[in-house]
Order: structure tokens, then sequence, then C-alpha cells
């Protein structure tokens, strides 16, 4: 599984840097030990790259074939015999001259210069190719006064197969010392069992950008991502699933596939229509451009090196044929996505068996590699990425996450999923992130947010008082990000959320924030409906509404406490709530307030600092029960 993601503008930018030079498509695999490369691959060489050729094209029986083919000078032979100094070595992908182009994720992408040890392997074609992909191309990198191995893995997911089933992690690799292992290949390749002594350490997400930087772009780095264009003018997407099923999974993954095309379908502020088709014969997937979109199980034409459930490989392999000129949509330019296939390895039955579900495991990999078909990239898990350890809970829980959850969710979109194909395909503005409201004054609160749109005309903030509903506050621009809202009410909580207008629409409100404005700096004056606590320092009121639409301020009730205080709403005999404002400046720097309400009546409590003018509004709407209130943080306003 692979790709970066857009989820609105955070991760927006990020899409832009990275995949846009990057592929749209999916690999995962399982680790293949140095011993078993060496012993599986027939030749291993170093070589240095001297030519690259992108747009090789071969003619077979089924059609025709897009490859990138590098010319390689061999420096020095570690096994086998090698047919002549120069080798020719192909991978699928490129770029033909009328414009198709196709990408296929976690390819290695060399250039003329580049020295490199290759485990080699014929490609059926006259040429040569990695052995396990990218998992038998080792780069030379010189830094830090070495000479390093180093094996580019941020594009592909690492699946392992452990006690407890099957786990997916974000592809990491180890660095190499390149001449060590270089010695360490060649001793083995002979017939020697030498220890492995050249490695160096993990190759962490910084290190990765570090050193390896410009050898994982792609050449084709115009900054333009790519999308389907059928949609926009009500057309559908269909898909093909090949005759014999995919192993280890019970029906042969058709139930699953179709739920996964469906799970897409079902975001309804965008007209993704993907359309289950059938079954097919065809065997071409990604070698052959035939304008069917297939997923093609257990790989029947040997696109990829052999898998082994003992040894380990790839799992899958997958990209979207384009168009290499730009269209634009929302006014930035795309690559039309024109054929996209997903091919599964031979041999994988063992992991769908190894999963607590096996058909949710399929639903949920089938979802996934769906994901990139339609433009999208990882939200996160990506070792070079901005999140590599799926910090971001939201992040986490979706289903383009770099690695699959395998925690029977099945192809389940989460928010973050959703905003991405919204950016990519709604006319409607994707909805402001990360609202924030801070008071300024006595009659004004600022407002911020991140525009994660690209196309909005402009934002309309709304707002109410947080008993209240909701209400037009103000218009602005496109672009903006911020706002002060002035005329409110001091010493009063107030509720603001704030959506992304355009001609196709307006987008999802952001998330609701909340503030209170400032009260004007006066000691505190106790009455009946007026607690003074913790030295007459917090002022505390509270008003109440119950559902027949009665409203009311509560009543404190006598007792002798400086910081704590009882009120009533109904009845003297009724008590309904207790408050306590603590001075917490010894322990964590704050003044706290504790409460707790036994009503499930809508009720808001507010608290002022008299002192400062700070104020905390506490709401509760009606008909909920009130739940205990433990404010630790209430008022930065020590001593």
């Amino acid at each position: 599984m692979s790709m970066q993601s857009i989820s609105r503008r955070a991760l927006f930018a990020l899409f832009l840097t990275a995949a846009a030079t990057g592929p749209l498509a999916a690999t995962s695999y399982v680790q293949v030990s140095d011993e078993a490369l060496v012993d599986a691959s027939p030749l291993a060489v170093v070589a240095r790259v001297t030519a690259v050729d992108r747009g090789v094209v071969l003619e077979g029986e089924r059609g025709k074939s897009l490859f990138t083919e590098y010319v390689l000078e061999v420096e020095e032979p570690l096994k086998g015999d090698v047919p002549g100094h120069l080798l020719r070595m192909r991978l699928p992908g490129g770029e033909t001259p009328d414009g198709l182009g196709l990408k296929i994720y976690g390819m290695p992408s060399f250039r003329i210069g580049d020295r490199a040890l290759l485990f080699l392997e014929p490609d059926g074609h006259g040429a040569f190719r990695p052995a396990h992909l990218f998992l038998g191309a080792f780069r030379e990198v010189r830094g830090g006064g070495r000479a390093v191995a180093v094996r580019n893995l941020h594009e592909a997911t690492e699946v392992r197969q452990t006690a407890d089933g099957v786990t997916t992690e974000p592809g990491n690799d180890r660095l190499r010392d390149f001449d060590a292992f270089v010695r360490w290949v060649a001793a083995r390749g002979a017939g020697a069992r030498p220890e492995a002594d050249y490695f160096i350490g993990y190759l962490d997400s910084q290190l990765l950008r570090q050193m390896i930087g410009k050898y994982v772009l792609f050449e084709d780095d115009d900054g333009a991502n790519l999308r389907w264009f059928d949609f926009d003018t009500a057309g559908n997407v269909p898909w093909k699933a090949f005759s014999t099923g995919q192993q280890g999974v019970s029906g042969g993954g058709y139930a699953e596939f179709q739920a996964s095309l469906q799970a897409w379908n079902a975001e309804a502020s965008t007209p993704i229509d993907y359309r289950y088709d059938g079954k097919t014969d065809s065997t071409n997937g990604l070698e052959v451009y035939d304008g069917l979109n297939t997923i093609v199980f257990n790989d029947p034409t040997h696109i990829l090196p052999a898998f082994s459930c003992a040894s380990g490989g790839v799992l899958a392999l997958g990209g979207p044929w384009y168009q290499t000129a730009t269209e634009t949509f929302g006014g930035r330019p795309f690559h039309r996505i024109v054929n996209a296939d997903i091919i599964t390895n031979s041999g994988l039955g063992c992991f769908f068996q190894a999963s607590p579900d096996g058909s949710a495991a399929a639903k949920e990999l089938f979802g996934h590699e769906l994901g990139h078909t339609l433009g999208l990239g990882h939200a996160c898990g990506d070792s070079s990425g901005s999140d590599p350890n799926c910090l971001n809970p939201a992040f986490d829980e979706a289903l383009m996450r770099a690695f699959i959850h395998d925690d029977q969710r099945g192809a389940r979109l989460a928010a973050d999923d959703r905003a991405g194909v919204q950016e990519l395909y709604s006319q409607v503005p994707a909805p402001p992130l990360h609202l924030k409201a801070t008071a300024k004054s006595t009659t004004e609160i600022e407002l911020a947010w991140e525009d994660a749109a690209t196309n909005e005309t402009g934002f309309r903030i709304e707002y109410k008082t947080l008993d209240g509903t909701y209400a037009e506050a103000a218009t602005l621009a496109a672009n903006s990000t911020g706002a002060l809202i002035s005329g409110l009410t001091p010493a009063t909580g107030y509720a603001f959320r704030v959506t992304a207008t355009a001609d196709a629409g307006a987008s999802s409100p952001s998330n609701e924030a909340t503030a209170a404005t400032l009260a004007p700096v006066a000691a505190c004056v106790a009455d009946s409906h007026t607690l003074c606590l913790n030295g007459n320092r917090f002022k505390v009121t509270v008003s109440w509404k119950i559902n027949t639409g009665q409203t009311g301020v509560a009543t404190h009730v006598a007792v002798p406490s400086d910081d704590s205080g009882l009120l009533w709403f109904f009845t003297a005999d009724n008590w309904e709530m207790m408050v306590k404002a603590l001075d917490g400046c010894a322990v964590n720097q704050h003044h706290w307030v504790f409460f707790v309400a036994l009503t499930d009546v809508q009720y808001t409590l507010t608290v002022v600092d008299t002192r400062t003018g700070q104020v905390k509004a506490y709401f509760n709407p009606l008909g909920q029960p009130s739940p205990l209130v433990t404010d630790t943080s209430a008022f930065a306003t020590c001593p």
C-alpha cells in the first residue's frame, strides 16, 4: 500500500511537494533478507547507470507494454555469469511520445551517473529487472566520508507476519556500508557464509531526506496531481475483477472488492462513481494499456518477482495510466487519469488467512488501493512525510494510512479520507480547519482558522451565545484566515463556526470554537444570585432554562465556605449545583473551577476573575445530564 495524502491544506501542501513528483500507485512488501536476495538472484553486480529511456514500448501477444529502461555499465560482477559489460534493466512505467504515462508507486528510479549494487533476474523481455523490484536495488550514496548502500523504501509498506497475525508498518531500512556490503555479497555469491558485518544503523525519515533527497524524485515533477475527469459530467468508471479470484479470501474476493468500490461511492459530497463491471479474463493489468480498469488477482503473468510466505517479497502493485498534458479543475492543473490497474502477487493466501478477519482485511486493502486510483495518497505513515508514525489520531484513523489497520474495520472512510476526495472531486470548497476563538476585550473576540480550500470565493462567519441559535456575524473574502468580531456583550460566552463559500455551494461548517468576552474589572458584590468565592476574587452566576421555555437564574444557599458554594434553581430545598473556585497556582500556575450539577436542564455557568476580567463560561444543553467538571486550567491568571 502506498502514497501521500491530501486532507485539506495542511496535508495538501505535503501532497504538492511529494505526491506531485511521486506516483499514484501502491506497493506492499514483506522484507527479504540479504541472504535470500543473494541466494535467489541469478546475477549480482555493481554497475553505473549510463543511459535512461523512459519511453520503451514493447510489443507482445497482448499488446504494447511501457517500460523505463536503464543501460548499466558493469564495474564489478559479484555473482553469476554476466553477459558482457553492458546490461539493460527494465522496470514497468514511464511515458510514451504520444502523451500517455504510467506511474507505479515504489519503483526504483535512477539517474545517469548513479552507481548501484543490483540483484538482477531476467525480465522475460530480453533484459533484466531487480530481484523483488525495489528490494533488490541499492544506490551508493556518499556522506560523512563513507559510501552507504541505500534502498528507497519510503514509498512502500512493509507487511510482517508474526505469531499474532499480520502486521504492517511504514517501509524502513537499515543503512549498509557500501564497500563492506559488496564484499559480503561477493563472498556469499561464491558459496561462503560470511557474517553480515556491514550494517550501520536504522534509517530514520530525517536521515532519509538528508542522504537520498534527490534520488527519490520522479522526473515528471510539474507540480500537477492526478484525477479522473469522468465524474465531473456524471460519468462513471467501471472496474473489472480477474476471473480467478483472490487466494486466501472466501469467494475469491469479489464481494470484498465491490464493497470497497461502494465505500468511495458513498462519499455524498463528491460525484465519484466507481462501478463493478463483472469479471474478465484479461491479464493486461499494468503491462498493457487496454482501457480496462482491472484488479488482477494472483499475478498470472508474473509481472512481479515471485513471492514467498517464508522469505517475503512484494505483495501488490498498482498505478494509473494518465495523460502527460494537463487540464484544469477548480482553477488548478491536473493530469487526467485514463486507466488504472491493481495487481496482487501470487501466494498471498497465508496473509489473509492470518488476519483476524480475512474478508475485512481484503476490503480494507482493496479500498486503500482504490483510494490511490482516485488520486489520494497516504494520510500518514510515509517515512519521509510529516507524520511517519501516525501520531495524529485523525490521520491514524484514515483508510489511506500507509499501513492497514487489520482490526476488522474493512473499507471504512474516515474524515481525512473524505476530505481528500472532496479536495479532488467536489466543486464545493473544503471546510476551514482548526478554528480558534480568543477574547480580546469586553466586546471583541478574535477568530483564527486554517484555509483548507483552494476554490472558495469567500467565508461566512456565524455566531451565537452559548444558549442561542446561530446567526451570521460577517462575510470575508477568499483566502482569509481570521477575523475580529466586535459589538458583543461583556462577560458572555459565545460559539462560532466558519464556512467556505463558492458558486457551487458552501462547505460544511468548521469545528465550533467557544470563548467568553472579558468582564469589566470590578469587585465582586455578593447577592442572592451571585457567589463570591476564593477571597471574593471569583464571581459566579448561573442562568437556566427548562423544556417549557421557562428561564431563571440560580439562587445561592448560605454556607460558611470561602471556596465553595451551593445553588438552587426552582425551590430553596432542592439544591441543584455545587461550585468550587480553587487556587491551584502552587500546583500548575492556574486557578481551578470545579462543579457538579444534579440536573439535565439547560444552564450556563459564568465565572469571572474580578482582578483581570477574564471569563469562563460553561454550558449544558437541555436534556443532557450535567457532567462533573474539574477544570484545572480555567484561569492562567496567577497569582
